[in-house]
């Protein structure tokens, strides 16, 4: 990576801990779809190994639901964890070229669910057979994009959990989505001593961004920002497409 490159990174790491700050989510997702439009998607994906790691952690550790989010969602954390080290594992060293199209057919997808207000009512006997299929496709589109967000987040709002309760059990999730991401980086020669100091490095703006965004938060209408940030992931989608299909 050049040295414009990891400016042009750290920046979009500050803007995407902002979002995942307000809304819970969204910092690999904006953080790769940005920077992959100038980096390969492995470097893109080295780069936000661990700021999702730390800002995972903070995530997950703050609710007081800890135990009981591990109790109940293990069936589908473990499944995407392991199917997302598979696949990083099948994939190889510089991933398909249609890996592109796949994060903007992700992006897509997920931000037309929330702009149409779509969002599933999934009954209590159907949550434990669906977690580990959901947990592998999850998995498998983590491998592919490093966003593991569909059909995860569709999944998780579908169920009975608390606006409060959710945003930790997406911190839980996520955070051991990013240890396998990290571990798979690691064991298939992605991410070597440079790309991890410049990701270390990444963490101070991410957790920055995430602060400045819990503060932002207490004053602004989290519905309107979080439809902004639908729009912007939108945006980014059809981009991806465009710059690799035209």
């Amino acid at each position: 990576m050049s040295l414009t490159d990891i400016v042009f990174g750290l920046a979009v790491l500050l803007v995407a801990g902002l979002v995942k700050g307000l809304v819970g989510l969204g910092l690999p997702t904006i953080t790769i779809a940005l920077t992959s439009l100038v980096l390969p998607m492995t470097e893109a994906m080295a780069l936000v190994t661990f700021p999702i790691i730390f800002s995972n952690v903070w995530q997950a550790s703050v609710g007081g639901r800890f135990r009981a989010i591990v109790r109940r969602h293990w069936s589908l954390v473990v499944p995407l964890a392991v199917s997302l080290y598979a696949t990083m594992g099948l994939l190889g060293r510089k991933g398909p070229e249609w890996a592109f199209l796949v994060l903007g057919a992700v992006l897509v997808a997920y931000s037309a669910l929330g702009l149409l207000r779509i969002r599933l009512h999934i009954h209590a006997d159907l949550e434990k057979p669906l977690a580990p299929l959901v947990g592998v496709v999850s998995g498998f589109v983590g491998g592919v994009v490093g966003v593991p967000v569909v059909p995860l987040m569709p999944y998780l709002q579908g169920l009975d959990i608390k606006p409060a309760e959710l945003v930790q059990t997406l911190g839980v999730v996520l955070c051991a989505t990013s240890f396998s991401l990290a571990v798979s980086l690691v064991s298939f020669g992605l991410i070597d001593g440079p790309r991890a100091l410049v990701s270390a490095a990444a963490v101070v703006p991410a957790l920055a961004g995430m602060w400045l965004g819990q503060q932002v938060r207490l004053r602004l209408s989290i519905d309107q920002f979080r439809i902004a940030v639908f729009w912007a992931l939108l945006l980014t989608g059809l981009y991806t497409f465009a710059s690799r299909l035209l």
